[in-house]
């Protein structure tokens, strides 16, 4: 299939028909290579559930829940004394 490189901000693209994409299980994510001057562009094979438990907390992140940690510290519990009504 002929096709022409179109101007995508200061990069070129080209677009790639549904029914490529279907053949190939094309979804989100490619995963692209240059080999031996060739431009191979593989789908990506997500694992089953991949990211529903979300991404690993990054080190601001940790740091931020440790640090908010000890507001807990101040909720009383329930079985602390009598409640009032």
């Amino acid at each position: 299939m002929l096709t022409t490189l179109r101007q995508i901000g200061n990069s070129r693209g080209v677009l790639i028909p549904v029914a490529f994409l279907a053949s190939c299980q094309i979804e989100d994510q490619v995963d692209m290579q240059l080999q031996d001057g060739q431009i191979v562009i593989k789908p990506v094979k997500r694992k089953l559930r991949d990211g529903w438990f979300g991404s690993p907390l990054s080190e601001a992140a940790l740091a931020q829940e440790a640090a908010q940690a000890h507001v807990w510290d101040t909720v009383p519990l329930a079985d602390e004394g009598e409640w009032v009504w």
